[in-house]
């Protein structure tokens, strides 16, 4: 195991868990692309959907009074639909498929949040518009732990108020990140490395939230967005281009 690999993936951790800190989602959609840029790829979704878990539990504490469970019922039963599917992608591909899948998924959702303020999700339609995100979230998820800009995009239509939108997603998110890291276990793709980064990164991803909440009070959330997507765009961008080379 490379030390600049595991100084890269702490770095990394800390930006990742501030952008979950703050926004309520995003740390698989900056940790996997970016830890793929230094690692590869299958250690890195592994990793990243290990410490993904470990973000949920001091924010879920956070918004405990906001989470209403009948918002995340049809999100839950998509994701279980579609984890088997994504897991069969995850395991079937070869490196640098994976990275093409992973960096093609980092840009369009990079630009669908971008555009995701004038989505607006009426009562008839929520049910479905629910259970197809939630089934775009479990195949995505599974294959590059990158759950989180399906669900994104239809609470942003469903629920724009910053409480309700932080409360949903991360009571989504907790039982998605343990059903996850046990189908990753029971792949045999935990292994002694994965283990080891992940020890390395929970310092920073300490402070990286701690600077979230912090930073929350205080930053223009649409300035933060808007670099944050700048960000992964640069990323995927990365990603395309060391496959290619």
């Amino acid at each position: 195991m490379s030390a600049d690999i595991i100084a890269a993936a702490v770095v990394i951790a800390f930006l990742a868990a501030l952008c979950m800190s703050t926004t309520g989602f995003g740390f698989a959609l900056t940790m996997t692309p970016l830890l793929t840029l230094a690692w590869d790829v299958k250690p890195a979704i592994a990793t990243s959907v290990m410490l993904s878990l470990m973000t949920q539990w001091p924010l879920i504490v956070e918004v405990r009074s906001h989470v209403v469970p009948s918002r995340v019922v049809v999100l839950l039963a998509g994701f279980l639909l579609g984890l088997p599917v994504g897991l069969v992608i995850f395991d079937r591909l070869d490196s640098d498929s994976l990275k093409l899948f992973v960096a093609g998924t980092v840009a369009v959702a990079s630009l669908a949040l971008f555009a995701s303020p004038a989505l607006q999700i009426s009562d008839r339609a929520a049910r479905p518009l629910a259970l197809i995100a939630g089934v775009f979230s479990g195949t995505i998820g599974s294959s590059t732990s990158m759950n989180g800009p399906p669900v994104v995009l239809y609470l942003l239509g469903r629920h724009p108020d910053i409480e309700a939108f932080r409360a949903t997603i991360l009571s989504f998110f907790l039982p998605t990140a343990i059903v996850m890291v046990i189908a990753f276990a029971i792949l045999g793709r935990i292994d002694e490395d994965v283990l080891i980064t992940g020890a390395a990164c929970l310092p920073a991803m300490v402070l990286g939230i701690l600077s979230g909440i912090w930073l929350r009070r205080r930053l223009d959330p649409d300035r933060f967005r808007h670099l944050a997507l700048a960000v992964l765009v640069v990323s995927s961008a990365g990603i395309l281009i060391s496959v290619v080379a």
